[in-house]
């Protein structure tokens, strides 16, 4: 049943995009906040399909702990899931994505107009010095840098290193780093289209503050995240505070 309802919340999801971005194509036109708007309205929409669909909930926990200015967000990464929520919650989000992702149809027009930041993965030094760059443009103009540190899906239950990539922005931009930790995974399975009818738990986990050197903060953001995540250790994470989602 898990696979049919999957199934059936990704043909809701393929025909809306495509309809969706059909419609709102002018209104790219506008500039990064119109950008932002529509994506916004994209991804609510699409977790109510999840909700009511697959019966995939969520709630998140230490919603105080949520960025209102210019601050990086890092994330455990299992599914999609994350993508989206973390986009629906954050006031105004940007993504560090593959170079790739922007040139869809649609979609990629929404990414670039939106403000996120695409990045070469071939391009070496070079590229991950632009993508600084930008990233310490977009936080000093409020936005909330999403990174996920592991640099792909890792499945619930085990964890993996974090790459040094997300070390560099935080000692190039001095901005606050908020880890955030989930359990997405056992709800929506990676790889293929099951879903399994449940409650995602988010955690929002006190900032670290701007000024460890790139050990200490890698050190210490992979302590904060595998130790907050509830596939891990299902028991709220310190400075937390539950709300509904």
């Amino acid at each position: 049943m898990g696979r049919v309802r999957g199934i059936a919340f990704l043909a809701v999801i393929f025909s809306s995009s495509l309809i969706y971005g059909v419609v709102v194509a002018p209104l790219l036109l506008f500039g990064e906040n119109t950008a932002r708007t529509v994506a916004k309205f994209w991804v609510r929409m699409a977790l109510g399909a999840l909700k009511y669909i697959t019966g995939v909930t969520f709630r998140v926990e230490g919603a105080t702990n949520i960025p209102d200015s210019g601050a990086i967000v890092a994330s455990n990464h299992q599914s999609m899931w994350e993508t989206l929520a973390l986009y629906q919650l954050l006031p105004r989000p940007v993504f560090v994505l593959k170079k790739e992702l922007a040139r869809l149809p649609f979609y990629g027009w929404v990414v670039a107009c939106a403000g996120n930041i695409a990045v070469d993965r071939k391009g070496g030094a070079k590229a991950l010095r632009a993508m600084r760059t930008v990233a310490a443009k977009r936080i000093e103009e409020g936005c909330q840098v999403i990174v996920f540190p592991e640099g792909t899906r890792v499945p619930p239950g085990q964890t993996a290193k974090f790459h040094s990539g997300i070390a560099g922005i935080y000692t190039a931009v001095g901005a606050p780093c908020v880890p955030a930790a989930h359990n997405s995974g056992l709800f929506w399975r990676h790889p293929g289209p099951e879903k399994t009818p449940g409650e995602i738990t988010l955690r929002f986990l006190p900032a670290i503050k701007p000024g460890l050197d790139r050990k200490a903060f890698l050190d210490q953001l992979k302590q904060q995240i595998d130790g907050a995540r509830p596939d891990l250790l299902d028991t709220p994470a310190n400075g937390t505070e539950p709300s509904d989602g």
